[in-house]
């Protein structure tokens, strides 16, 4: 079973996965560790701050401690599994059951745009624009390929492209 480690690519021969959300792990435990970092000089230094400082990050402290948690235990381990046997799409999260996402026959594959950047996502055919799956990081507007995006393009979305195209067992 080779892995690749910025998105844990798994093939197994019958079940290709990879966790599209890998690539931000180490921003947010960056973004923990100032934070935590922050509030630690901020219970020391504590008299010597502005009364609106300590509102700031008495508010702004816990919230983004939270969001970096989430980030780390469960947006990042979110997994995608293609089964080539049942020719079904699943969505792996931690702490909830797998979910049945959509067959093969009905998955489209498509570029959603937003301020700048684009990403690819994964929705059913006939409500895609309605229900999508987020399957890649950003990446930017441009003439020239980003070396990430080729990247992609060769470890997820040519196995995706390969698994659809076979013939049904």
């Amino acid at each position: 079973m080779p892995e690749n480690s910025k998105y844990k690519i798994v093939d197994s021969g019958r079940i290709f996965s990879f966790k599209p959300n890998r690539y931000s792990l180490k921003l947010s435990v960056w973004t923990l560790g100032v934070i935590l970092s922050l509030i630690l000089l901020s219970t020391i230094f504590y008299h010597h701050l502005t009364r609106g400082l300590v509102i700031l990050l008495a508010v702004l402290g816990p919230y983004l401690i939270l969001h970096s948690l989430y980030d780390i235990f469960i947006r990042a381990e979110i997994c995608y599994l293609f089964d080539r046997m049942d020719r079904t799409v699943f969505r792996k999260k931690p702490f909830f059951p797998k979910k049945n996402l959509m067959p093969f026959e009905e998955m489209v594959i498509f570029t959603s745009t937003s301020g700048g950047y684009w990403h690819y996502a994964l929705g059913a055919k006939n409500s895609h624009l309605v229900k999508s799956y987020r399957i890649s990081e950003d990446f930017r507007n441009g003439r020239v390929k980003s070396l990430k995006e080729s990247a992609y393009e060769v470890d997820i979305l040519t196995k995706l492209y390969e698994m659809t195209q076979l013939p049904v067992r």
